[in-house]
């Protein structure tokens, strides 16, 4: 009976676990002066970038208002910019279950349903690119539907919370 409990609350912290949402994390070198930089590109060498789709597109202009929203301004990678600016993605399945159960004479019954989901993490890179050094990192992760337009306004909320982490120059 205690392990058919124990499955049974295992299961709906990992259900929970997926349902809570939206995890977004900054990190960024706090010896960095950010007010030096006033320009950025995109790294045309990231193997790692996020592929040619439409969320991927998304992202990057999200991305770029957000960085433009900081007073930066965007030019061409041969301009030598301040900053360098790449961008991963990924997405994950992942299954969660949801148990339920009810208790009764004779010990009751019960059913545990699998479910699959589709987790997605945006990684946003800022390199100083005269020390060719990474100065500034947002990380967000969240689970993705089949409604792309709600995954849109997922990745644009991601980037804003990212870049409400800016460091003060």
């Amino acid at each position: 009976m205690k392990t058919k409990f124990a499955l049974c609350l295992l299961m709906l912290c990992s259900t929970v676990a997926v349902a809570v949402g939206q995890t977004v994390s900054v990190n960024f070198n706090k010896s960095q002066s950010f007010s030096q930089f006033h320009t950025y590109a995109w790294g045309s060498d990231n193997a790692n970038r996020v592929k040619d789709s439409i969320l991927a597109q998304v992202a990057i202009q999200d991305i770029d208002t957000a960085l433009q929203g900081k007073g930066l301004k965007k030019v061409a990678e041969s301009e030598k910019p301040d900053l360098l600016v790449t961008a991963s993605g990924g997405l994950k399945e992942q299954t969660s279950y949801t148990a339920m159960g009810m208790r009764g004479i004779g010990g009751g019954m019960g059913s545990i349903t699998p479910e699959q989901n589709v987790i997605g993490t945006l990684i946003v890179d800022l390199y100083d690119a005269k020390g060719q050094s990474l100065v500034w990192r947002g990380i967000a992760q969240n689970a993705l539907n089949n409604n792309g337009d709600k995954n849109q306004q997922l990745v644009q909320k991601a980037v804003t919370k990212m870049f409400s982490k800016w460091p003060k120059s």
